[in-house]
């Protein structure tokens, strides 16, 4: 079975050496048939081998900012699939370690956990979770909680991340990849 990647490059941050990059470290840590889609505003100088689809598929609504919706449409859209970051950098063979489970992010394995929570409770850095690598497979409670919650969602919380930490984390609901499986460049 192929395994579909995706990811999302808009304006001008991350150019298209990032979208080449991936491509390539998914061709030296992936080792079964996969798909690579990137949905972008600007596909010039993307190589030939990934798939672009037009960045409006993923923004129904008016915003200027890369919220929860867009990887949570590409979940409703793909039953299947994993989800990278541009910045995200992949140390290890990564073939193995997807799995059937419904969902599997980043544990902030970077940041202490216990400092973090006690010292920065409040001032926006205590979140845990991270989604610059994501695995889902039919994961239909988060689509619905989701769906069912969205107004309230869209006012608590500015990140997917800080969304997915303190409604699904603390309630046990996510799994998490190995350390050192992924890293990101702003870290």
């Amino acid at each position: 079975m192929i395994m579909n990647f995706f990811t999302l490059k808009w304006g001008d941050k991350y150019g298209p050496e990032y979208v080449n990059r991936l491509y390539g470290s998914l061709v030296s840590h992936y080792h079964k048939p996969f798909t690579l889609t990137c949905y972008t505003d600007n596909h010039e100088n993307i190589r030939d081998e990934v798939y672009i689809q037009p960045i409006q598929d993923l923004r129904p609504y008016n915003t200027d900012r890369v919220f929860t919706y867009e990887k949570l449409i590409l979940m409703e859209k793909y039953e299947k699939g994993m989800w990278l970051d541009l910045d995200i950098l992949i140390h290890q063979d990564i073939t193995d370690v997807s799995s059937d489970k419904d969902f599997t992010m980043i544990w902030n394995y970077w940041n202490n956990y216990e400092e973090r929570s006690l010292y920065w409770y409040g001032k926006g850095t205590s979140c845990h979770v991270n989604s610059s690598f994501v695995q889902w497979n039919n994961p239909d409670w988060l689509i619905r909680f989701t769906r069912d919650n969205w107004d309230k969602i869209n006012w608590t919380y500015k990140s997917l991340d800080k969304y997915m930490f303190y409604q699904h984390a603390r309630n046990d609901r996510l799994n998490y990849w190995p350390a050192d499986t992924v890293s990101n460049y702003n870290r």
